[in-house]
């Protein structure tokens, strides 16, 4: 079963450019300070046994042209030469570590340190058969809404504040690249 990869597919779809990240609240700040350091190591061991990186790195220029279309369609103003700008600028300083960091601080939320050694058992035996055990399947049938749905949230917030944070730079340091609005162009 190779849930892994479903996870990072539906994760790796999610756009750049959706609501913009907010602080965390104060009590999930401090839940995460207090994540026992053998479980952290764990789901980091499972992200990179995954094989997250490698999917990561060969779908992100696919990514990068959604969510640059998808930045365009929303921005009726911007110019192609922005567009290309964003684009070359969100290349440059999207950090692929940060994504991977995200699945790991799912995977602490929803699975025991048992339950990741487990996956980690299975990604490593794969395909030789390996399966999981009745509960882990249960519970991966029961959670697996969720694990995806704050993997795609958290990792769509990733890229929204830096795709916003780009915007606003090149905004600010090419005007040229924006075209007038329509009250400008009454004028």
């Amino acid at each position: 079963m190779k849930w892994t990869l479903l996870l990072l597919a539906l994760a790796l779809s999610a756009k750049a450019q959706s609501p913009a990240a907010k602080a965390p609240a104060k009590d999930e700040a401090s839940a995460s300070k207090s994540v026992d350091p053998k479980l952290h190591a764990d789901a980091i061991k499972l992200v990179e046994v995954s094989g997250a990186k490698q999917r990561i790195q060969d779908n992100f220029a696919s990514l990068l042209d959604e969510a640059q279309k998808m930045m365009m369609d929303r921005c009726p103003r911007c110019t192609p030469e922005f567009g290309k700008e964003w684009r070359r600028r969100f290349q440059e300083r999207t950090n692929i570590d940060d994504h991977l960091d995200v699945y790991a601080r799912v995977y602490e939320k929803y699975f025991t340190d048992a339950e990741i050694n487990e996956l980690i058992g299975l990604q490593k035996q794969a395909p030789a058969g390996a399966s999981l055990s009745p509960a882990l399947t249960e519970k991966l049938t029961s959670i697996m809404p969720s694990v995806l749905a704050d993997s795609v949230g958290e990792c769509s917030k990733l890229g929204a504040k830096l795709g916003g944070e780009i915007a606003g730079e090149i905004e600010r340091e090419h005007p040229e690249y924006l075209k007038p609005s329509p009250d400008e162009a009454k004028h």
